[in-house]
């Protein structure tokens, strides 16, 4: 596969601790069945929540006030939306806090179809716990919709039993069986959610969503673009080690990308 290179996700500042404060909260991310595919969604006004969704929002106990003002409209989208046409979906339950995830086979490869969601702890140098993930602005409710953002370190440890987080060679041969990175933006990326997105029917159900990522300058891009970490490493780029996939809402290719231990980013596990 011809890859495509961008300078993205470099980092140089001291890393900035972002973890939520809901992280020992597990957020259950429902499936809705019925589906639209409306082509413009008008994120700044209110609209009526489903009462599913105003369920899973109630669920956290840190309901944070700034939420109203950017982000309820915009996430009643993605709770009343999803894949724009019928999906073979399997089912992934993680036994450690009992989330369904959807998962889709492209391919030979069996694929999570949705961001992990998993609050993962870990100790820090002092055996102290330290949140290792983090919702996108440090509101719960982005987590229920994207996911959650996982250091560097977490990442190769967090994929349930039976998964793992992928390398950029197993990125490239999904990315090779949709027809390359040239085009599979196009065909990877959710029908819904992006700030002036190109026109896209998700045809492999990969569904990815729009839920930024974030640096040392804070967090970036949402409605714009979602970067994922890959095991791989490149040390003869000094500065952005760790190779990581960026999609983005105007381009048709999808990026590889570099980024260091400063960026938090999400996660689509791969089965063994």
């Amino acid at each position: 596969m011809k890859r495509v290179f961008s300078a993205l996700l470099v980092c140089a500042a001291m890393f900035a601790a972002c973890g939520d404060d809901d992280s020992d909260t597990f957020l259950v991310r429902g499936h809705n069945t019925s589906y639209s595919n409306d082509d413009e969604y008008d994120f700044s006004s209110s609209s009526a929540r489903s009462s599913s969704s105003s369920d899973r929002r109630s669920s956290s106990s840190s309901a944070n006030s700034s939420s109203s003002s950017i982000g309820d409209s915009y996430l009643d989208v993605f709770y009343k939306n999803g894949p724009s046409r019928d999906c073979d979906f399997g089912s992934l339950t993680d036994d450690r806090d009992n989330q369904v995830y959807r998962t889709v086979v492209i391919g030979e490869q069996t694929w999570m179809a949705e961001n992990l969601n998993f609050a993962y702890l870990q100790p820090d140098s002092l055996g102290q716990f330290d949140s290792a993930s983090a919702c996108y602005g440090n509101l719960p409710e982005y987590c229920d919709v994207f996911g959650r953002m996982y250091t560097l370190d977490a990442g190769p440890k967090v994929c349930p039993e039976g998964w793992h987080l992928p390398s950029l060679e197993d990125w490239d041969v999904m990315l090779d069986f949709v027809g390359g990175a040239e085009h599979a933006n196009l065909k990877l990326i959710s029908s819904y959610g992006w700030k002036n997105r190109l026109s896209v029917d998700d045809p492999y159900c990969f569904t990815v969503l729009p839920g930024g990522f974030y640096d040392t300058t804070g967090y970036r891009d949402l409605e714009i673009g979602a970067s994922y970490w890959t095991t791989t490493w490149d040390d003869t780029f000094e500065l952005s080690p760790v190779r990581n996939i960026y999609f983005e809402r105007t381009r048709d290719y999808v990026y590889e990308g570099g980024a260091t231990e400063k960026n938090k980013m999400y996660i689509r596990c791969l089965k063994d």
